[in-house]
């Protein structure tokens, strides 16, 4: 045998020898990111349970002292707890002045079954008063289900702002909360009417509970709001680092209005959150989130 063909032989002795040693490195690497990705999902399955209070201080000469909101929006019939008494400890121990639920509690696909809200919603008004702004969900199971839950809400002593305002002092402060049930789509229809009247009412500090922020994209800002508060695009259901929410259903991509607060024109608008899910999709790195905010002249 020559040189060549004792080379040749011993490099076809060597080949299968590497092509096993790339193939195991490649089932490594697989392995690997199946645990990293498993790992992760049960991470982000925990922090799915947890809830995150932000807070927020917004300014105003119509105010004396301190108000305190907290809002919270989207349960989805999500619970914490056993009667979600996780998340109602968690409000109560924030001490607040009104209790503002911005919509999407049920769960449109399941009518008649919202006893998890009623349970919370209970609870909460032995709290604060609680004001609540009615969300597609509740309008859907309403208007194609026939769902009760307008009625149940309303006689468990809950204040269902369904195009409705009231005047309502708070340590000596008079305040308009507005609950305007459109969005952008229906506004002009339905909603404009009451909602002038209602912004133009008083000179008193107006708190505007509207489950749909898209509403600031088109239809509000041309008002003078001291505060909105808002929920629906679910923090745009997957929160990219640095970036923010990568999705909502009414803004698509890289929604702008999706959580946390703003400045609009002439008004203040804070979009929380949520804390549940409607779809498929599970919340990614967007832990659910209570609301806080403190209203005051300094």
């Amino acid at each position: 045998m020559n040189e060549n063909e004792k080379f040749d032989t011993e490099q076809e002795a060597i080949a299968p020898q590497k092509s096993k040693k790339k193939h195991s490195a490649v089932w490594r690497i697989i392995l690997a990111l199946i645990i990293i990705i498993g790992l992760y999902a049960l991470y982000n399955m925990y922090q799915n349970t947890q809830l995150e209070k932000n807070f927020y201080q917004v300014q105003s000469d119509k105010v004396i002292g301190n108000v305190r909101v907290v809002c919270i929006s989207d349960l989805h019939m999500k619970e914490f707890g056993n009667d979600n008494e996780r998340l109602k400890e968690t409000i109560e121990n924030l001490s607040p002045d009104i209790i503002a639920v911005v919509g999407d509690m049920n769960m449109e696909s399941r009518p008649d079954d919202y006893g998890v809200v009623l349970t919370l919603c209970r609870a909460l008004n032995n709290i604060a008063p609680v004001y609540y702004s009615l969300g597609n969900h509740e309008i859907d199971a309403m208007l194609f289900s026939d769902s009760a839950i307008y009625d149940d809400i309303k006689a468990a002593g809950i204040k269902i702002m369904n195009n409705e305002s009231e005047t309502v002092d708070i340590k000596g402060t008079p305040i308009d909360i507005i609950g305007l049930t459109q969005g952008p789509d229906t506004y002009y229809d339905y909603g404009i009417q009451f909602f002038n009247k209602a912004m133009n009412a008083t000179d008193n500090f107006k708190l505007v509970l509207t489950h749909y922020p898209e509403n600031f994209l088109g239809v509000l800002e041309e008002y003078n709001i001291d505060l909105a508060l808002s929920g629906h695009a679910h923090g745009g259901q997957v929160r990219l680092p640095w970036i923010g929410g990568l999705y909502s259903a009414d803004q698509g991509f890289l929604p702008e209005l999706c959580d946390g607060y703003h400045e609009i024109e002439n008004s203040k608008l804070i979009v929380t959150r949520g804390l549940g899910k409607s779809g498929v999709i599970p919340r990614i790195n967007n832990k659910p989130e209570v609301s806080v905010v403190d209203i005051s002249w300094y």
